[in-house]
């Protein structure tokens, strides 16, 4: 019983790990519009701070991988 319960934690787990994260569903209109005002307040706050660096890492990967640049620099 308690190897069954471990199983189906282990694989709810892997298909959820599975999906695209948040920012990698935003629009490309939408990611630019968030980026945009990470550049003009400039948080301090941790939280805010981390959300900007992620935002920040997934226009780079668009970049890369699409050949698409939505966000501006700074």
């Amino acid at each position: 019983m308690i190897y069954r319960t471990l199983l189906l934690a282990l694989l709810s787990w892997l298909i959820s790990a599975c999906e695209p994260s948040r920012i990698e569903r935003m629009s490309d209109f939408e990611l630019s519009e968030r980026y945009s005002n990470c550049l003009e307040k400039k948080p301090t706050a941790p939280g805010y701070a981390t959300a900007c660096e992620n935002m920040r890492r997934e226009c780079e990967r668009r970049k890369r991988e699409l050949g698409t640049f939505v966000c501006p620099s700074r």
